[in-house]
């Protein structure tokens, strides 16, 4: 099983190419520890998604410490890519500044993954926890016609200070997703958790699950994806602010009855590299862990 890393973002309120910052005791950086645990989950090649311009800062601070043994290869996401003649034109003419979103960057890996059987999806700047790998590892492994997630609980995913975004979804009798909604800006206050939406600020339940981007799909996600890119692109409005998120597309495919998505339980303390304060907790959550046994220091030594 091949593992998607989307690691094209441009880290506008990080401050930086975060996907290569060292958070490890000898310089590990953040999407290693994900690396590893899916290597020992059973996924055996690794599709990096980035920027071209980040190529080279990929291959010095990650790929330099990977072992040789590891097949990877890399797909690239940038403003034109899979734009139609008009919508280049529309965006030469446009002052559009971010990239076009997760949905998109999936659309870019197509070619890396179409033919490989089901595969997995994840951000290169959160981490996800052993667990959540192992779980879609083998859901995928007995179910490749179905869809999969680890369910983190929020209460678990929301850093004691700054503002994230979290999908947040609904859970059927089956233990399948039924609804998923992007909060776009989550933070604590005052012993709460709380949401910025159109109608205000409104408080969440620390119970609620939520999908942290780990998915696991097969094959059939490219063709509906890619129809309603088409669509996304023909839209009018919002052509210099909109993104294409793979949670809507995931969604979307839900409600038509296309695909049942599995919620697979695998909440951990996880964290991610989203505001500069979050470096030095990222840090000491990493040492920790090591200390604890779930990683050896240097973290590939002996593999």
């Amino acid at each position: 099983m091949r593992l998607l890393v989307l690691a094209a973002g441009i880290g506008s309120r990080f401050g930086g190419v975060k996907q290569v910052v060292g958070v490890g005791p000898h310089g590990e950086t953040l999407l290693e520890y994900s690396l590893f645990d899916a290597l020992r989950s059973g996924f055996d090649h690794i599709v990096f998604l980035i920027r071209p311009e980040i190529e080279e800062d990929v291959k010095a601070n990650i790929l330099a410490r990977l072992p040789a043994s590891v097949p990877y290869s890399f797909a690239y996401q940038t403003p034109y890519s899979l734009l139609d003649e008009a919508s280049r034109a529309r965006l030469e003419k446009s002052r559009r500044t971010k990239p076009w979103g997760t949905g998109h960057a999936l659309l870019c890996a197509r070619e890396q993954l179409e033919s490989s059987g089901p595969f997995a999806v994840i951000n290169a700047d959160d981490y996800y926890g052993p667990a959540g790998f192992k779980k879609v590892a083998a859901w995928l492994s007995s179910n490749p016609g179905e869809f999969c997630f680890p369910g983190y609980r929020l209460d678990d995913v929301v850093p004691a200070c700054g503002s994230v975004s979290r999908a947040m979804c609904s859970i059927d009798g089956q233990g399948c997703l039924e609804t998923i909604v992007e909060h776009k800006r989550v933070w604590r206050e005052g012993g709460r958790i709380l949401s910025s939406q159109e109608e205000g600020v409104v408080e969440l339940s620390p119970e609620a699950i939520v999908s942290m981007n780990l998915w696991g799909f097969n094959a059939s996600i490219f063709d509906y994806a890619d129809r309603m890119w088409k669509g996304f692109l023909s839209e009018q409005a919002g052509f210099e602010s909109q993104e294409f998120f793979l949670p809507d597309v995931v969604e979307s495919m839900v409600r038509q009855k296309i695909v049942r998505v599995k919620m697979l339980p695998a909440s951990v303390q996880s964290f991610g590299l989203t505001n500069p304060d979050d470096l030095k907790e990222t840090r000491r959550r990493i040492s920790d862990l090591v200390l604890q046994g779930v990683y050896p220091s240097p973290l590939w030594e002996g593999v």
